[in-house]
């Protein structure tokens, strides 16, 4: 289950890279086909997709430091 402070740090780099990213929650129970189809099977499960398609999309499970999602994102 997330955390308060998780979802803090998730809203603060929402701010942080608001035209450089963009910040989606999917509520699992409600989307069971898309979560399926994505594959996700524990929570936070994240995907962090280039706009450039010949870049492979990178997914994380669990949480993962803010610093990481960073580098991650800045990576893209």
């Amino acid at each position: 289950m997330l955390m308060v402070t998780d979802i803090i740090c998730m809203l603060q780099l929402a701010v942080e890279y608001e035209s450089n990213a963009l910040f989606v929650k999917v509520d699992t129970d409600n989307e069971y086909e898309f979560a399926r189809d994505m594959q996700v099977r524990g929570l936070p499960t994240l995907y962090f997709i280039s706009p450039d398609p010949n870049k492979d999309a990178i997914r994380t499970e669990g949480l993962i430091p803010t610093q990481m999602m960073r580098d991650i994102i800045n990576e893209l």
